[in-house]
C-alpha cells in the first residue's frame, strides 16, 4: 500500500513538472467581460452630476479623492463608521448587473479598503474586504453577479502598514489627535459578465 501511494505521488510531482515547462496553467473560470459601465456612474452627491470625480473618467492620469462617510441613519453603528471610515461611491440610474470591481491607485495609497453595494431595500452590504493590497491595481471578481444602483469603495482612516514594518499609519492632528485621511483612487471600474462566443463549427467537408 505505502509502495503504491508513493508512486501515485512521484506521478503527480512529475505532471505538474510537465505541465510547467509546456507552460499550461490552471486557472478559474473564464469571463467575456463588458465594457466599463462606471463611465456611466455618477459619483457626486445624489442629484449633482457637477461633482463627478475623474476617479471613473478612463484615464489613469487623474485622479479623485475619497470623502467623508455620508449617513443614512444616526444610530450609534452608523456613527462609529463615520469616524472610521471615508468613501467614493458610484451611482447609477437605473440598477446595473455587476460582477468585476477594479480599482487603479498609487502604490500603498489603499492596503486596505472594502466594497459596498446597496440592496433593494438601500442597506449597504459587504461584497469585498481587502487586506494587504500593495499592487497598483486591484481587481475583484465576484462568484455570482449582483444588482445593484450604488457602488462604495470604503476606506479605514487608519491601519497598521506592511510598507513601515508594521507601525500604525495614521495621520496625526494637532494635539496628537488623529484626523481624517482622504485617499486618492485614479479609477474605479466596473464590468459584467457577457455570454461567452461559441466556437465556430468547422466547415462541412465535401
Amino acid at each position: 500500500m505505502h509502495q503504491r501511494n508513493w508512486e501515485i505521488a512521484v506521478i503527480f510531482v512529475l505532471s505538474v513538472l510537465v505541465c510547467l515547462s509546456t507552460g499550461c496553467v490552471l486557472s478559474g473560470p473564464k469571463y467575456n467581460w463588458s465594457e466599463n459601465i462606471a463611465l456611466s456612474a455618477s459619483s457626486g452627491r445624489a442629484g449633482s452630476e457637477s461633482l463627478d470625480s475623474p476617479m471613473h473618467d478612463d484615464n489613469i492620469n487623474t485622479y479623485g479623492e475619497t470623502g467623508p462617510l455620508l449617513l443614512d441613519t444616526r444610530d450609534q453603528a452608523s456613527l462609529e463608521a463615520a469616524d472610521k471610515f471615508s468613501q467614493a461611491t458610484l451611482r447609477w440610474v437605473k440598477p446595473q448587473t455587476i460582477q468585476r470591481v477594479v480599482v487603479k491607485t498609487d502604490q500603498y495609497e489603499l492596503e486596505f479598503f472594502n466594497i459596498y453595494y446597496q440592496d433593494d431595500e438601500g442597506n449597504w452590504e459587504l461584497l469585498k474586504e481587502v487586506k494587504n493590497n500593495i499592487s497598483k491595481a486591484y481587481s475583484y471578481v465576484n462568484p455570482k453577479p449582483i444588482t445593484t444602483t450604488h457602488l462604495q469603495i470604503r476606506v479605514p482612516n487608519r491601519w497598521d502598514s506592511r510598507r513601515v514594518g508594521g507601525q500604525k499609519r495614521r495621520t496625526v492632528g494637532e494635539g496628537g489627535a488623529p484626523s481624517l485621511s482622504y485617499k486618492k483612487i485614479r479609477e474605479i471600474e466596473v464590468y459584467y459578465a457577457l455570454p461567452m462566443e461559441a466556437p465556430e463549427a468547422p466547415a462541412p467537408t465535401e
